[in-house]
């Protein structure tokens, strides 16, 4: 046992050669026992030491004694500890709870308000879902209104032309009669004379072998035709300038409408005299009119002269770009086909101004495309028309409109058609 005396803590194989050693030698175990008493060593290592009578059941029923202790030391441990854990867990509980509790009433909250929301949207939705029924209705009758209004335009721009016309044709004709030098006797020969209380007294008679004179034309009577003409054009004109102000947007203030000026010079003079007419152009057989091979063979004529509607084009080819934009893709795009196919071009654009500035257009680069605006209160579809009226009859015209009263005015005066979609095609336009 010397070797274990200088072990400050004695490992469980240093106390079981000890405890062999004092099981082994009595004299030992007694000295041992006289130096210690059993507070120090326990009841258990008492009895071992001592070994009254019966020791052995005593030391077993202490070590059964000491096992429940521990035994029962070790559950109150156990459940103590579990019950700290328990603790805890509850206590985490409760803080989850109260923190579910706080946001569930956070969501309850914005739940509220996002169906006070709702409900408002639905309203909303409500209120201008009618409103958009009544703009719908709204709507077609303004569009019905319109195409009404369209229908009685398009009328009257009919009348206007058949009245304008006939207006030309008298004009013509009273410029003729006024040229014309007067007859011997046609003014005593225009009328009867009347006696007394306007009865006609009884032509005289002329001599056997004198022939009468041909009565002229009574001016007085072409006179009040051409009156009479003319305050009927000026009447339709005026109709007609109140409906186009009615169809406009803003509301503004009628324009007086002005009737189509009259062709001049030896135009107008053989139109009123019947003298030579301009014919259409044939095209070959198997092309049909409204193609892009029918425009090529007519542009490609010499000594033609085409006459485009400008506006009428432009706002087939873009219609959503300004109009001076407009304007100057129409020129240059012209330009190029009047130096391909040596035709003259005569351009021709509504108005003067345009939002109080002076239109303008680029200047071609070569001599062949010739643009013109409308005198004020004048459209542009007047100055197409009388520009085919004044050229030479003998010459070849082609007009480009798709806008009917110009084309059939254009018609009358024998020019070739084409249609503005035809002339962007030509052009190598893609049009809307």
């Amino acid at each position: 046992m010397r070797p274990y005396l200088g072990f400050a803590k004695l490992s469980p194989a240093a106390l079981a050669a000890i405890a062999r050693v004092v099981d082994q030698d009595d004299e030992f175990r007694a000295r041992v026992a006289a130096s210690s008493n059993e507070g120090a060593v326990g009841r258990g290592g008492w009895l071992w030491l001592t070994r009254p009578p019966g020791w052995a059941d005593d030391l077993a029923a202490t070590e059964a004694e000491d096992r429940e202790r521990r035994a029962s030391r070790a559950a109150e441990q156990r459940e103590a500890r579990d019950e700290r854990s328990a603790a805890r867990r509850l206590a985490a509980t409760q803080a989850a709870l109260t923190r579910a509790e706080t946001v569930g009433e956070e969501r309850r909250l914005e739940l509220d308000r996002v169906q006070r929301e709702l409900e408002e949207v639905r309203r909303a939705r409500t209120a201008i879902d009618a409103r958009v029924a009544e703009l719908e209705t709204t709507v077609a009758e303004l569009d019905e209104a319109r195409a009404a209004a369209v229908r009685n335009l398009k009328d009257a721009e009919a009348r206007l032309v058949t009245r304008a016309t006939e207006l030309k044709a008298v004009k013509a004709r009273l410029r003729l009669l006024e040229a014309e030098p007067p007859q011997p006797g046609a003014a005593g020969a225009a009328t009867a004379p009347t006696g007394a209380g306007g009865i006609a007294e009884p032509e005289q008679s002329e001599p056997e072998g004198v022939v009468s004179p041909v009565p002229g034309p009574d001016l007085g009577v072409v006179a009040r035709e051409l009156r009479r003409a003319a305050r009927g054009a000026s009447s339709l004109a005026d109709g007609l300038a109140g409906l186009a102000a009615a169809l406009t947007d803003d509301g503004g203030e009628p324009v007086p409408a002005t009737a189509a000026p009259a062709p001049t010079g030896a135009s107008a003079t053989e139109a009123a005299a019947g003298g030579e007419r301009r014919t259409p152009v044939p095209l070959p057989g198997g092309l049909l009119d409204d193609s892009v091979a029918a425009a090529e063979h007519l542009l490609r004529i010499p000594d033609a002269v085409l006459v485009v509607d400008g506006y009428n084009v432009t706002m087939t080819g873009w219609p959503e770009l300004g109009a001076a934009e407009q304007r100057r893709r129409l020129v240059a795009l012209l330009s190029d086909l009047a130096a391909r196919t040596s035709t003259r071009v005569e351009l021709v654009f509504d108005g003067a101004e345009v939002d109080g500035a002076t239109m303008s257009v680029p200047a071609p680069a070569r001599q062949w495309v010739r643009v013109r605006f409308s005198p004020p209160d004048v459209e542009a579809d007047e100055v197409v028309l009388d520009l085919v009226a004044q050229l030479p009859p003998g010459r070849p015209v082609i007009v480009a409109s798709s806008d009917n009263r110009v084309r059939e005015g254009a018609r009358r005066g024998g020019a070739n058609l084409l249609y503005s979609r035809q002339l962007l095609d030509t052009l190598g336009v893609g049009t809307t």
